[in-house]
């Protein structure tokens, strides 16, 4: 019998000390609840963890990830970007917390606690990332509830994040004793001196008063450009439009698409989940000649065809979005995708055309352009108040009726905290959609969670219905 230790392989965690344009958006947009762009992990378990083992793996781990005990600190001018430092006063039991479900203690009761942690502003002072060890559900069993804001890292990133306290089997060695204390002096000795507020004042206004100049530079130049190119007033205005919308949401669908049904917007969420193996999702994906995202993606299309059928309305071409990731490499840092916009199929059809469809509209495809950088973009939506940055969240959010994404998680069982993860369901931001579905694999099955606003659809609980049906069919005629 080998007794070789199993754990997940080390990464070379790589972090930014300031946030992209992109980053700086979902930051301050964060600002309006309806836009908040945080994801979450609902991680149902065999028992509760143990809450000593999962803190000691994590304060050992937050040594190569340094994003842990970073907080967000403002630019000292309009045109910078918010800078991540260290939180002097980090304390890991602001980030771990222990918390009841409370009766029932069933799957409801946990998708509800869920929802309430999802939606609750984080502290502005602190790292922006929360784990909750649940208990009190039925029969004995945990859960687990991860939350990370999105100007940390992607999907991607957050589940390479999250390695460092998973387990590959239920009763590994402890961890060895770490010192955090010691850790965080020594950083916050190495970095004296460095930070901005070491800046003389001079230096500060300096800076204020040379960036805009820097931007007007910009758009001078821009200028000079536009008159020997008139053309070039088009191409650069179109590629400012479309880069600042593309790091403000998912890109929308400048067409006729949409429900005519999902209209109506709120700040409320109620989150459902659903499944289907993952082997049965990957015949019917082949059978039908594409992906499993491109079936995915089909099941909810579907399921709203349905929904609006069973409300007399005409079944709509959808406003879709989906993620294309650009990460290349192992790092875990950052951000690296890009929404797209995708219409889903209207009227009367099967599943298969419009799994037809929307294969084709979402096929790669070479795209190229010139014009405005997204240094550019940035110092552009730079200038914008938070007020109208959210005004134009919300506007363009309405347009939307489905976000969706695609994780891949563990192949294998993984344990956290001496506990089985049972099932992993991933919560993205809904950003003014009429929801947000996000599957994720994981030990051969595919757990979706859909946040939904229940402004827009009206019955949540039919569309975990009607999706876990479809789905279910999908599974039954692959066999």
């Amino acid at each position: 019998m080998s007794t070789e230790k199993k754990e997940f392989r080390t990464r070379d965690l790589d972090f930014e000390s300031k946030m992209s344009s992109a980053e700086a958006l979902m930051w301050r947009v964060a600002a309006d609840p309806w836009l908040d762009p945080s994801g979450s992990l609902v991680a149902p378990l065999d028992q509760p963890v143990d809450i000593d083992y999962l803190r000691a793996k994590i304060i050992r781990g937050i040594a190569s990830v340094p994003r842990m005990v970073e907080r967000v600190v403002e630019g000292s001018h309009l045109l910078d970007s918010p800078r991540w430092e260290l939180d002097p006063d980090f304390d890991i039991d602001n980030h771990l917390t222990e918390i009841d479900v409370g009766a029932p203690g069933d799957h409801r009761a946990l998708l509800e606690l869920a929802t309430r942690l999802h939606t609750n502003p984080y502290e502005p002072d602190r790292p922006p990332w929360l784990i909750y060890s649940v208990r009190g559900l039925a029969d004995g069993k945990g859960a687990l509830i991860a939350r990370v804001h999105h100007s940390i890292a992607d999907g991607i990133g957050a589940l390479r994040i999250s390695e460092i306290y998973l387990d590959l089997e239920r009763s590994p060695e402890p961890p060895e004793p770490f010192d955090l204390a010691a850790l965080l002096e020594e950083r916050s000795a190495s970095t004296e001196g460095s930070s901005e507020e070491s800046q003389s004042l001079a230096d500060i206004a300096r800076t204020a008063i040379t960036a805009p100049l820097q931007a007007a530079r910009v758009v001078a130049g821009e200028a000079a450009l536009i008159g020997a190119d008139p053309a070039r007033l088009r191409d650069t205005t179109e590629a400012v439009i479309d880069g600042v919308r593309s790091t403000l949401r998912p890109l929308l669908n400048d067409d006729d698409s949409g429900s005519t049904l999902w209209t109506e917007r709120s700040g409320d969420r109620y989150l459902i989940t659903a499944s289907i193996p993952l082997e049965a999702a990957k015949k019917k994906a082949k059978a039908w000649g594409g992906t499993i995202n491109d079936l995915f993606v089909t099941a909810l299309a579907q399921t709203a065809a349905q929904l609006h059928v069973e409300h007399g309305a005409e079944e709509p071409a959808l406003s879709m979005s989906y993620v294309r990731s650009t990460r290349s490499g192992a790092g875990a840092g950052g951000n690296a995708f890009t929404p797209t916009p995708v219409t889903a199929l209207g009227g009367p059809a099967t599943a298969e055309e419009r799994f037809a469809h929307l294969k084709a509209a979402m096929a790669p495809s070479e795209s190229s352009g010139s014009g405005i950088s997204l240094g550019a973009v940035g110092t552009i939506a730079s200038l914008l108040p938070a007020t109208a940055i959210s005004r134009l969240g919300r506007q363009q959010g309405r347009g939307l009726d489905i976000i969706t994404s695609n994780l891949k998680g563990s192949p294998i069982p993984i344990y956290v905290g001496g506990a089985l993860v049972e099932a992993t369901y991933p919560v993205g931001p809904v950003a003014g959609a009429a929801c947000n579905a996000t599957v994720m694999s994981y030990d051969g099955s595919l757990d979706v969670g859909v946040m939904i606003d229940p402004a827009a659809i009206d019955n949540a609980e039919r569309f975990r219905e009607v999706l876990q049906a479809t789905l279910d069919g999908f599974g039954s005629d692959s066999d």
